[in-house]
Parts: structure tokens; sequence; C-alpha cells
């Protein structure tokens, strides 16, 4: 609890997003601030806090969300910070006086939808009794991450293709992230006997994020969740049949 304590709300928040939105790991993050990692685990499924209805949301969250809005409808290559700012309905000298570039307002939407990926998942895998089984445990983790993708509609912006240069985006360091724990699952899965050995932890996580990253663009672009949903169930199979 005294590790809580001595930092402030901002402090925690920021905290998070260098764990699990930029290049560091938690274990850095929380060696740096002297706190256990569990701790940024426990602060990230904390940080996404809904305003009041009668508060105004901030210039960013305006900037943020008509990020998303315009990206519905146009390129990444077709969009400016003028537009930005006039569908946000802020100033364009208060728009570039928050985001230097259209490069910073796109990836601060990014990391805002990806941070609430986050907290979702941690929220629903806090929910549920997880199985004994690894395979089990995989099988779980790509149904609950999808179905929350699936039921947040500004998720679109990390799996929809923007024509978004991979330079100008941080959108590949989160869907590592994915394939890191999915990874570490497969892992346990092989130590467990329920894996062939020979497969390769590293290359099949990336197979099969990238497999799952698809389902979800096609839901994004208009396909019925539900059937890729039922798709989604059975990805692991790849990893259990000879």
């Amino acid at each position: 609890m005294a590790g809580v304590s001595r930092y402030s709300p901002i402090e925690r928040q920021n905290a998070v997003r260098r764990a699990f939105g930029g290049t560091e790991t938690p274990a850095a993050v929380a060696t740096e601030l002297g706190i256990h990692a569990t701790t940024l685990y426990r602060w990230a499924s904390h940080v996404a806090q809904v305003a009041p209805e009668d508060e105004e949301p901030s210039t960013d969250s305006k900037l943020i969300e008509a990020v998303g809005g315009l990206l519905r409808e146009h390129d990444y290559s077709d969009i400016t910070v003028e537009d930005v700012a006039s569908n946000g309905g802020v100033a364009l000298r208060t728009a570039f006086h928050r985001f230097a570039t259209k490069r910073d307002l796109f990836n601060a939407t990014i990391d805002h939808v990806a941070g609430l990926l986050v907290d979702g998942m941690y929220a629903r895998v806090a929910a549920v009794e997880l199985p004994a089984s690894p395979i089990e445990r995989i099988r779980l983790f790509v149904h609950l991450s999808a179905e929350l993708a699936y039921a947040t509609p500004e998720a679109h912006v990390l799996f929809r293709d923007l024509g978004v240069p991979p330079a100008d985006s941080t959108a590949p360091q989160w869907h590592d992230r994915l394939d890191a724990t999915l990874a570490e699952l497969i892992t346990e899965a092989i130590a467990a006997g329920e894996i062939p050995p020979g497969i390769v932890p590293q290359e099949a996580a990336r197979i099969l994020g990238s497999a799952l990253r698809g389902i979800h663009a096609t839901v994004f672009e208009g396909a019925d969740p539900t059937q890729a949903l039922q798709l989604v169930d059975r990805l692991y199979l790849v990893l259990v049949t000879p």
C-alpha cells in the first residue's frame, strides 16, 4: 500500500503508459519506481476513469476522438491537423500546442485505445476462473481479447489498414506485446505437453497474433462479429493439430 500512496494519480498513469505503451517493460519501470511489477498491473486496471457527465471533455480527449472519427472515413494521409482541430471543436493553435504533428496525434489515439483494451482485459481476466490447462488459457485469452475488441468501436484504429507508414505508428509495439503474451502462454502449453515441442513459441505467437488481427480487421470492415468469434475460438487448433 505504501508503494501506491507515494505516487500521484498522474504519476501512476504515466508509469502505466511507459510500461504498456512504449519501448520499456513493466519490470524495468517497476524497478525504477521501486515498486513490484504487479503494482503496475493493478494501476493499469484503474487509470482509465470515466469523466462525470457534467465534466467538459479535455482538449486532448476532443482531439483524440476526432482522430478516431476521421479515420473511419479517411486514410491517414488524407487527414490534416486542421481537419482534426475543426472536427474536435478545438482552435488550431491549441491543437498544435497539445500535439506538434499529425503523427503525435495519431499515436496518442493509438495509445489511448490500446490502454482501453489493456484495462478491459485485466478486468475480464480478473472476473473469470482461469482454466488449469495452458491450451485452454490460450483459447480463453484470444476469445476475451477478441470479444473486447469488437465491443470497443475505437479499436478500429488498431486493426484496420489506415494507410499509416509503419514508422509513423506505435500500433506495432502494442501488437508485439500481444504476441509476447501469446508466446508466454504457448511456452507453458509446450512445457505441459499440450503443444508439440517442435513449435517455436515466438514464431507461433506471431502467426497466431497476425491471424487474430486479420480477423479483427474484417470485423471493423463490416464482417459479422459472431462469425468472427467462432473463427477466433478455433485458432488454437493450429497449435495442437499435427
